[in-house]
């Protein structure tokens, strides 16, 4: 099934312009959840879109600004804005005219994606207690339509240009699964698990010869003085004394280290 079925973009939108054009507030906080629903259709396109890999781990649990983040990491041409033109040259040299269009693509960056989905996240939410007596009347109808103009440009856009040489890998330590690009993974490279509550460091092992990687991790294994259960702590997370919890209790710990030196004798 095309991800254009799966994620219907424009229906979300037309919701939420149906809900902006009520004079009830009510229905502007809704509107608000519509436009959020977008913004995710418009990014869960792209990262369905011609990587039958990628597992639902990463589909199913990141946001939309952590996921458009990570696919500029493998490839920020097709990322980001870009239009597809092709030519049937007659001698080596690049062709001036007679170029066909197959189509544009339009992405949000990552920074104003982030940025929007937040703010409509914020209309969603009632005034914290503390701040309850000097909160003041939310503009939402306004401050919502802005941005609903902002996605019309993502929205009437069905062109997609696909990712390759995606390997998928899973954390050393937590089993996490995490997408590389095999044409920008070096060998030897150090890199963090994204998962906040493990952040284990690991290096990146790329075989050119099969186009795979795998990735290395000194870890410990201590059983957790709460409730017994195994956890697993990377030597990067030890030696430098951050740190760590059970992921079955919750129980925090931190190593402890003891460090000496000595004189070496002279040659």
């Amino acid at each position: 099934m095309s991800v254009f079925q799966i994620y219907k973009k424009d229906e979300h939108l037309q919701r939420a312009k149906g809900l902006l054009n009520s004079d009830n507030p009510a229905k502007h906080v809704y509107a608000c959840l519509e436009l959020r629903f977008c913004i995710e259709a418009i990014v869960y396109q792209k990262l369905l879109h011609g990587i039958d890999s990628l597992p639902n781990t990463i589909v199913e649990t990141w946001r939309p600004n952590k996921a458009l983040k990570m696919l500029v990491e493998f490839d920020n041409l097709t990322a980001s804005d870009c239009t597809v033109e092709v030519n049937l040259p007659n001698s080596l040299e690049l062709p001036k005219s007679n170029w066909m269009l197959l189509g544009e693509q339009k992405l949000p960056s990552v920074r104003w994606l982030d940025k929007t989905y937040h703010k409509l996240g914020n209309f969603l939410h009632l005034v914290e207690p503390k701040n309850a007596a000097n909160a003041k009347s939310k503009n939402t109808k306004e401050e919502v339509r802005d941005i609903a103009e902002q996605l019309e440009e993502y929205v009437r856009n069905n062109f997609l240009v696909s990712f390759n040489n995606i390997d998928i890998k899973q954390c050393p330590v937590c089993k996490q699964d995490i997408a590389f690009s095999l044409q920008k993974a070096r060998d030897g490279e150090t890199h963090r698990c994204s998962n906040r509550e493990c952040r284990a460091t690991f290096t990146v092992k790329v075989d050119n010869s099969n186009k795979n990687i795998t990735l290395n991790c000194n870890t410990y294994d201590v059983k957790c003085q709460r409730c017994n259960s195994d956890i697993v702590v990377s030597e990067f997370t030890v030696r430098n004394l951050e740190i760590f919890s059970c992921r079955a209790c919750g129980a925090k710990y931190i190593p402890k280290g003891k460090y000496e030196f000595a004189l070496l004798p002279e040659s």
